[in-house]
């Protein structure tokens, strides 16, 4: 840009040598095309300068807004991988509570079980005569109930909360061999499908998913209205999960759903549905 503004020197040079040759008006009209001429160079100039300032100002804009893309795109991860352990953890929490829930029931039970056999155990106080009291003479609850016991073996709730209390002890080997003792002595009472589903629990437990899912499929073929059917389909879908086959865990979950919306379990299902980006039906 320099070359244009020297050529006008010397062309203004030219012309000074040259005066006498023209007039004076000539010389002004030159004058004022010179600085026409020089003005249009410096607008070029100034042109030519904002426009390469413009260009770092635009690349500049270009390189902060990818990075703060960059930026929204860690943070949404991030987001996502702290909601899916949420989402993971609240499923856990939701099974452990169902797990203390059936836990707490069964304890009733027992008690209640316990309290029965109390009273019916207790003899009836011996009679005293002519308001003193008569000879004092052992109770009826004197006689060891060992004895009893080993005269008519032990009775089914005796069985099957035997196998329970190993299952709440981690005893899983033990609980499978009492629930299975009690379902073949005992295979139509009331809490028979119960045994089964514990069977299925234990080897859950014991990571054998495979059997696992036997033990299920087997408690909704025989007792398909067990009111342990909706935990079976969910424990069955999570022993696929453990297996690796989400396709068929996914079916598993969305089924029950279908058959138990009002359930707990649904709640639990759809939480882990969740977790493995697929949205409940």
């Amino acid at each position: 840009m320099k070359r244009p503004v020297h050529s006008l020197g010397l062309l203004a040079l030219a012309l000074g040598a040259g005066t006498a040759c023209v007039s004076s008006d000539d010389i002004d009209g030159l004058h004022r095309q010179l600085n026409d001429i020089e003005k249009q160079i410096q607008a070029l100039e100034r042109k030519s300068s904002s426009k390469e300032e413009i260009a770092k100002l635009n690349a500049s804009v270009a390189q902060q807004t990818q990075q703060l893309l960059k930026s929204n795109a860690d943070t949404g991860v991030k987001l996502g991988e702290l909601t899916t352990q949420m989402e993971q953890l609240e499923a856990k929490l939701e099974d452990t509570n169902r797990r203390l829930s059936q836990l707490s029931q069964q304890i009733a039970e027992t008690q209640g079980e316990l309290s029965r056999m109390r009273s019916s155990g207790g003899g009836a106080p011996p009679p005293s005569g002519a308001g003193r009291p008569g000879p004092l003479e052992p109770p009826a609850t004197a006689v060891p109930d060992a004895t009893v016991g080993a005269a008519r073996g032990p009775s089914p709730r005796e069985i099957y909360d035997a196998g329970y209390a190993d299952y709440t002890k981690g005893r899983y080997a033990l609980a499978i061999q009492g629930f299975e003792e009690y379902l073949d002595a005992y295979p139509g009472t009331d809490v028979s499908d119960n045994a089964q589903y514990w069977i299925g629990e234990s080897h859950y437990a014991q990571k054998k998913y495979q059997e696992a899912i036997a033990d299920f499929d087997r408690l909704l073929k025989d007792w398909p209205r067990s009111d342990k059917a909706a935990a079976a389909l969910l424990k069955k879908g999570y022993a696929l999960l453990e297996l690796g086959q989400k396709a068929e865990a996914v079916v598993q979950l969305q089924y029950v759903i279908h058959e138990h919306p009002s359930a707990e379990e649904a709640r639990l299902a759809r939480a882990r549905l969740r977790t493995l980006g697929v949205e409940a039906r």
